[in-house]
């Protein structure tokens, strides 16, 4: 079965135990991963480890927690290819696993090939097109519409690993920015839907999360009333006439 890898700070023994426990009961092997904690860094290793410019180019500027996460997730890759492991679950500690994630682990492992850079979000995602699903025993791969986030439950294989390893440091965006790292042609990204990680209640705690939602108000602050008027005219006109049945765009429910 592919093991996992679970991100988790030190000091969040609680967090770490729940999600151990529940990889025990589904009997997925794991280890955990010590995070990094962005609000400890000293300032010259942020400034070694976190490429400003390019964030505030590409992405937006990165808090401390965002950029902490980011440092965890491609600490998990390396530590994966210094393990030699062909593919790996990643996990954040407040993944919530669905009781059947062993069947898709199974069945992803005789899907994926490691020696091709893909991703597999096992997380809930919004939109996607109906072109190019694949069978995946009960449920499905799908390939993505629009901005894919979140990065709690995601199979990745030694290939993605490298290129991730190689085109995100220093860091320049969050460790869930999926939809950026297929465009820069890092991984090719698809999802299984219906997804079968959600997260925990421990999940409204997140320092990432905290600052991200700080950081998302500011950015809504600065948008004109054009900018609302031509989203309103597409989302209500244009996707619904035009695009949405041509690239047969579906939604899926979302988290209760």
């Amino acid at each position: 079965m592919i093991g996992a890898y679970v991100i988790n700070l030190e000091a969040a023994e609680a967090r770490r135990q729940r999600i151990a426990g529940q990889l025990t009961r589904l009997g997925v092997p794991f280890q955990v991963f010590p995070a990094v904690n962005g609000r400890a860094l000293a300032e010259d290793e942020v400034a070694r480890r976190y490429d400003a410019q390019a964030a505030s180019a590409s992405y937006r500027p990165m808090s401390r927690g965002e950029i902490g996460c980011a440092l965890s997730h491609l600490g998990v890759y390396r530590k994966m290819l210094e393990d030699g492991a062909s593919l790996a679950l990643v996990l954040e500690d407040d993944a919530l696993l669905g009781d059947d994630v062993p069947a898709v682990l199974e069945a992803l492992a005789s899907k994926m090939d490691p020696d091709s850079a893909d991703v597999v979000l096992l997380s809930h995602v919004d939109k996607f097109t109906r072109w190019g699903i694949k069978p995946l025993g009960q449920r499905k791969l799908v390939r993505r519409y629009g901005e894919w986030w979140r990065a709690h439950g995601y199979v990745v294989t030694r290939a993605a690993a490298e290129r991730l390893v190689a085109g995100l440091q220093p860091t320049w965006c969050a460790a869930d920015y999926w939809s950026a790292f297929e465009r820069r042609g890092l991984v090719s990204v698809r999802a299984v839907v219906p997804y079968c990680i959600g997260l925990t209640e421990l999940a409204e705690a997140s320092s990432l999360e905290t600052h991200r939602a700080d950081l998302d108000a500011t950015d809504k602050a600065r948008r004109s009333v054009g900018y609302y008027l031509r989203r309103y005219v597409y989302q209500r006109f244009l996707f619904q006439v035009f695009v949405r049945p041509f690239l047969r765009v579906a939604r899926q429910k979302r988290p209760g």
